[in-house]
């Protein structure tokens, strides 16, 4: 497929956020500009890096690339929050700095659903997860339909971060992200209150699992997807039996020990 032309097609806020990823964020950035869909900005924010990420930053020489550099590190919070206020597109998607978009047409195909569809307010994909040598570990399927999704999100986030296309007009209307963890699932949850889910059938992000602390989804993460849910939940069934599900995953990891 040709690029998509810049001239006909709104602009794509992407968002990206990165710490000390010197070592995976030049794939992440090759993985946008590789992109079917051109007509958008690149805002890369760096929260205060310590290893030669501004370099690899640097090396690409385009200028759709907006590079924030921060000399402090203010935690992934308040730079999640800080990264709303330089959205100029009528779209938005999210890129982590280790994550990568592995179909060339992603955005193509996100941008002409929500272009397809005004009521569509979030529109995500399936997800590969891999190591952190790219190594591919599995593929990770979430269902597709707003009443599905609704019926599911409460128990189980239905979309990757990394994945999702975001309508800019809903997120306005937000509390934008929260300083909670599962930062990404109640900000999902508020967007679904001012219009519909989907999530298309196309496997292209991908998402690094690591092996270490990163991506442990023990006590702290439950207890704060149990808040989560207690707070958001009007507007979604299933709430019942998200809370005990909760619960149980709370109880399992302090009887197993884990604390992070």
């Amino acid at each position: 497929m040709d690029p998509i032309s810049k001239i006909d097609s709104p602009l794509v806020s992407i968002l990206i956020l990165t710490y000390n990823r010197s070592h995976f964020i030049g794939e992440a950035i090759v993985s946008v500009l590789s992109q079917t869909y051109q007509n958008f900005e690149l805002i890369i924010i760096d929260d205060g890096s310590t290893d030669n990420s501004e370099m690899v930053i640097r090396d690409f020489d385009d200028m759709r690339i907006r590079y924030i550099k921060h000399d402090t590190n203010a935690g992934l919070f308040a730079r999640r929050q800080e990264s709303l206020s330089y959205i100029t597109g009528k779209y938005v998607a999210v890129l982590d700095s280790d994550d990568l978009w592995i179909d060339k047409d992603k955005l193509t195909q996100q941008v002409a659903a929500m272009e397809a569809d005004d009521s569509l307010v979030v529109v995500g994909t399936q997800t590969r997860l891999i190591d952190k040598d790219g190594k591919i570990l599995s593929d990770y399927f979430y269902t597709t339909s707003d009443e599905s999704i609704r019926h599911k999100i409460l128990s189980r986030n239905q979309f990757t971060h990394s994945a999702v296309l975001m309508r800019t007009e809903a997120l306005k209307k937000t509390d934008g992200y929260q300083p909670t963890l599962a930062e990404d699932l109640d900000l999902f949850l508020q967007l679904g209150r001012f219009g519909l889910f989907c999530n298309l059938p196309l496997v292209a992000t991908g998402h690094r699992v690591h092996g270490d602390s990163e991506n442990d989804h023990g006590i702290k993460m439950s207890s704060a997807v149990l808040d989560i849910i207690k707070k958001r939940h009007p507007g979604y069934p299933g709430y019942p039996t998200a809370w005990l599900l909760c619960q149980l995953r709370v109880l399992k990891h302090r009887f197993s020990g884990r604390t992070n």
